[in-house]
């Protein structure tokens, strides 16, 4: 969350979950426009500037994100 100390684990129950990423076998490889990885990229940029409107990092918010779904 903005305002967390830096170096604290934002809560993750409040931030949005990043788009699953299509398996490379979802793709039919016919060069569609939009492809539905080209769908994937334009939701993670929607997904990273939402995080970052909240003052966290993207790529931190995910590796948390990753190690709690570990547990």
């Amino acid at each position: 969350m903005s305002g967390s100390e830096p170096g604290q684990a934002p809560d993750l129950g409040d931030l949005p979950k990043p788009p699953t990423q299509p398996d490379p076998m979802e793709c039919c490889n016919r060069g569609c426009c939009p492809c539905i990885f080209d769908y994937y990229y334009d939701a993670l940029e929607r997904w990273e500037t939402r995080i970052r409107a909240r003052g966290l990092d993207p790529d931190e918010v995910r590796k948390a994100m990753t190690a709690a779904s570990k547990i």
